[in-house]
C-alpha cells in the first residue's frame, strides 16, 4: 500500500472568509444524529423520531443530518441506501411543518475495503449534496494502517472526512501515535454534545476545542432517554468555559462545509 503520511498538513483545509452578517441564519447545525427510523439502534420508529425533531427544534437546531450508521462489512451499499430511503419515506410523509430540515448521511465505519468503494458510493454515503464523510474510527487502539486508510479517503481520494466522536476514543488510545497523525490531517473532529454534559469526559472535550483539535458539535442522540437530543446544552457548557467565540467559530465552519458544495449559506 502506497504511505500518504508523508503527505499529512498540519493545517486544517482553508475555508474562503464569508461576511456572516448577511446570511440568512436557519439555526444551529447538528452533525450528527440517529433520527431515521427502524434503521440502526436510533429512533424506534416515527412517532420517536418526530418527538425528537421536535426536540431539536426547541433548542434551536435548523438543520439535522441523519447519519445512520453503515457497516461496510456487514451489508453493502445498495442495500444500506435502500434501507435509508425506506426510513426517511416513511418520516417525510409524517413530518409537520417547523422541524429542523433533514439532510441524509451516513456514519460510516472505518474497514479495509472501504477506500476501495466507487466516486458514485461514497458520494451518496456522504452528507448529501456535499463531500463530508462522517467517518466512525475503530473502537480498539489505532494502527497506522487506519491512519493511511483515512489518509486515502481525506488526501487521495479528496472527501471532507469528519471523525465522528473521537471524545468516545480517546481512553482507547494508549499509544497516541495514530491519534496524533489522524489531527495532523485535513480533517475535522466532531465531538459528541454528550461528553460536555458529563463530569468524566467534559474536561477532555473542553481541551480539544481549546486546543482547536475539535471543531464541530453533534447530539448522537437516539432517543429521548439516554441519548437524548441535546445540542444546547452543551452549547451553554461551552459558551460557559469557553466563550461566545467557540460558538461562532462551530456555526461559522459548519456553515462553511455545508455551503461549499451544497452552493447556498445554512446555519
Amino acid at each position: 500500500m502506497f504511505c500518504f503520511l508523508s503527505h499529512f498538513q498540519s493545517h486544517k483545509s482553508e475555508t474562503p472568509p464569508a461576511d456572516y452578517s448577511s446570511l440568512v441564519r436557519y439555526g444551529l447545525i447538528d452533525f450528527h444524529s440517529h433520527i431515521l427510523p427502524g434503521i440502526d439502534d436510533g429512533s424506534k420508529d416515527v412517532a420517536t423520531s418526530l418527538a425528537m425533531l421536535n426536540a431539536m427544534a426547541e433548542q434551536g437546531v435548523g438543520i439535522c443530518i441523519a447519519t445512520p450508521h453503515f457497516y461496510g462489512y456487514r451489508c453493502g451499499t445498495e442495500e444500506f441506501f435502500a434501507r435509508r430511503n425506506k426510513a426517511w419515506e416513511q418520516l417525510q410523509k409524517e413530518l409537520p411543518g417547523g422541524m429542523p430540515e433533514i439532510y441524509l448521511g451516513a456514519e460510516v465505519a472505518l474497514y479495509s475495503e472501504l477506500p476501495d468503494l466507487t466516486d458514485e458510493e461514497l458520494d451518496d454515503l456522504c452528507v448529501e449534496n456535499t463531500r463530508i464523510l462522517l467517518l466512525e474510527m475503530p473502537f480498539a487502539q489505532w494502527t497506522g494502517y487506519d491512519v493511511e486508510l483515512v489518509a486515502q479517503l481525506s488526501i487521495q481520494r479528496g472527501y471532507t472526512v469528519v471523525l465522528a466522536h473521537l471524545d468516545r476514543f480517546l481512553d482507547l488510545q494508549k499509544d497516541d501515535g495514530a491519534l496524533e497523525n489522524l489531527l495532523q490531517m485535513p480533517l475535522y473532529v466532531q465531538i459528541n454534545a454528550r461528553s460536555l454534559l458529563t463530569w468524566g469526559d467534559r474536561k477532555k472535550s473542553l481541551k480539544l476545542f481549546r486546543e482547536e483539535k475539535a471543531h464541530l458539535l453533534g447530539s448522537d442522540c437516539h432517543d429521548l432517554k439516554d441519548r437524548k437530543p441535546n445540542l444546547q446544552e452543551a452549547r451553554k457548557v461551552l459558551e460557559k468555559k469557553l466563550g461566545g467565540d467557540i460558538l461562532r467559530q462551530i456555526d461559522e465552519l459548519g456553515n462553511d462545509l455545508l455551503a461549499q458544495t451544497i452552493g447556498r449559506c445554512v446555519g
